[in-house]
């Protein structure tokens, strides 16, 4: 047992963090948590606030539009032009919020909003004496937000988290040595720091480097990890032996063809599956081998002293996915070549030559009409960086020009086939620093 326990802080085991906002407030004893990169931030700083978690974001978004639309005179003098028009581009899922949103939906919410700022100290953005509740808010470049907690607060949710987690590893899906497998994966992945034991009435425990005594797991309360779980001597007390004679006798070849079946690599030479010692849990002995029972961002969570992000992580593991079935699909387009689009910002050019093209009625329905962008989820729309929208002057319904509408990335002017910026249109001016949609080669 260690005679000098050390004390782990919240955040011990993670890398420091390379954010100098972040460093910042976290000397004035806050902690950051960083919402989705995307238009909806706003919308989903406001959704955790008032209901602790950020599903509801496109809820928060149609209330904040409706209250502006209901108490239009507090909030017409701030917009430059139509009122109603601002409040339809606002209704657009992928229009980023502003302070004025935030404004709108504080006083929905009767909540006053402390603000935060690059390298500055907090300051009271709305503070009316009628408001209970308290909104800690970060504001960054191009309208993002971000959650604001006290250090103290994140260090109980770090706790919360943890048990909650281990109840789903240990309890529910019933992982054998769960904790022992954090502090393994985290701290002491050489098994260099921990101690081994037992406890006061018997009971197998590891002692790790902080002086917590983990109590290891027995196989009849716990799963066995693998798939194939007998070949795992920890779970299958009944005929391990016979297949561990099995192995020995006709080889790994054959012991893969009859315990595992047909489906395994052929040819390359395979390692030895059994896990054969009867006194380790098999998580421990994956671990003894170098291979982890789950992932780093799960062991993260399951740690008492760490908080992870899990609404940023699913977010950013979500965007990953479809930008990957993005550029593995192949473009098929009528009256086009076929071949793989690698900017999905600038269509294929039609080619002329009628023998390289693929004629539509040709192609499996699925593959007639393409649109990259017809996703469930319009926050995932695939963005190179959040866009800020852009305004144009538009004839109002009393035919003045004091309307907007909006246009996107895809509406945007860039130049025509031949690269010759367009005419200034409604205001609007090429700019030369925008690319061109001249065909590609």
């Amino acid at each position: 047992m260690c005679d000098n326990p050390a004390k782990r802080g919240f955040g011990f085991g993670c890398r420091e963090t390379p954010d100098i906002y972040d460093k910042f407030l976290e000397q004035l004893g806050y902690y950051r948590k960083h919402t989705a990169l995307d238009s909806s931030s706003l919308f989903r700083v406001v959704s955790e606030q008032q209901y602790d978690i950020q599903k509801y974001h496109d809820k928060v978004r149609k209330d904040c539009v409706v209250y502006m639309r209901s108490h239009k005179s507090k909030f017409v003098k701030e917009i430059k032009w139509g009122y109603e028009t601002y409040l339809n581009n606002m209704t657009r899922p992928r229009t980023h919020g502003t302070l004025l949103e935030l404004k709108a939906l504080a006083l929905l919410h009767k909540a006053n909003v402390l603000l935060f700022e690059p390298f500055a100290e907090a300051k009271w953005f709305l503070n009316e004496a009628s408001h209970e509740k308290v909104w800690k808010v970060f504001s960054g470049r191009d309208n993002h937000f971000d959650s604001v907690y006290s250090t103290d607060y994140m260090i109980q949710m770090a706790e919360c988290q943890s048990i909650v987690y281990d109840i789903l590893y240990t309890n529910v899906l019933g992982v054998p040595d769960v904790q022992y497998a954090v502090e393994r994966m985290l701290h002491d992945p050489d098994d260099k720091k921990t101690d081994y034991g037992t406890d006061e009435v018997g009971n197998q425990v590891a002692i790790t480097e902080d002086g917590r005594q983990l109590k290891l797991s027995m196989p009849s309360d716990t799963e066995c990890v693998l798939i194939y779980s007998h070949l795992c001597h920890f779970h299958n007390y009944a005929n391990f032996d016979a297949i561990q004679r099995f192995f020995a006798v006709h080889g790994s070849d054959e012991g893969y063809r009859v315990y595992i079946g047909p489906n395994v690599r052929q040819g390359a030479k395979k390692p030895n599956p059994l896990l054969a010692d009867q006194n380790i849990s098999c998580v421990r002995q994956l671990l003894n081998m170098g291979i982890t029972p789950f992932p780093y961002k799960v062991a993260k969570a399951l740690d008492r002293n760490i908080y992870r992000n899990v609404e940023f992580d699913v977010w950013h593991e979500m965007r990953m996915e479809k930008w990957n079935a993005f550029f593995s699909e192949v473009h098929y387009r009528s009256g086009e070549r076929v071949r793989f689009s690698k900017n999905p910002f600038i269509e294929p050019g039609t080619v002329d030559d009628s023998s390289g093209t693929v004629p539509e009625q040709d192609l499996p329905a699925q593959q007639q009409q393409v649109n990259p962008f017809g996703i469930t989820d319009s926050h995932l729309a695939l963005a190179p960086f959040p866009m800020q929208q852009y305004y144009i002057p538009s004839p109002d319904q009393y035919g003045g020009i004091n309307a907007v509408s909006v246009m996107d990335q895809s509406q945007l002017m860039y130049g025509d086939n031949s690269g010759q910026p367009p005419a200034r249109v409604g205001g609007c001016a090429f700019h030369s620093v925008y690319p061109t949609a001249a065909t590609p080669p």
